[in-house]
């Protein structure tokens, strides 16, 4: 692997009901290789509530940090789908150190009957 000929790897994550609460786990990319990450997508399937606090996806170096995204969902339309690049404020910082932990917070929408359903895809290119 090499800047020239990175290995793109998506992540891909089942249905989360962000409007029932948040969730958090952990990936680490190939041993020994930096990470640049892409993109976020959330593909909806309940449109997202946004009364109070918007839901969002954070990625950081611990459980609460969000120093390389703070994805903003808004109020994303029931099918729609939501990209981090869309807005450029959501990325942060676009590069992840090798050999450690990025850690990804869903955070619930707050306010009002929080609704709001998607699948996940996070996707990065490792060299």
């Amino acid at each position: 692997m090499s800047y020239s000929n990175p290995v793109f790897l998506p992540l891909a994550f089942g249905n989360h009901d962000f409007g029932a609460g948040g969730e958090g786990f952990t990936f680490r990319g190939p041993s020994g290789k930096q990470g640049t990450l892409k993109e976020i997508e959330v593909n909806a399937t309940e449109v997202f509530s946004n009364t109070t606090l918007e839901g969002r996806i954070d990625l950081g170096s611990s459980a609460t940090g969000a120093q390389y995204a703070t994805f903003g969902l808004g109020v994303t339309a029931d099918a729609a789908t939501a990209r981090m690049t869309d807005t450029a404020a959501d990325l942060v910082l676009a590069a992840l150190p090798a050999d450690t932990d990025i850690h990804v917070t869903y955070v619930a929408p707050t306010g009002g009957t929080p609704t709001g359903k998607g699948y996940v895809e996070i996707m990065v290119e490792w060299y």
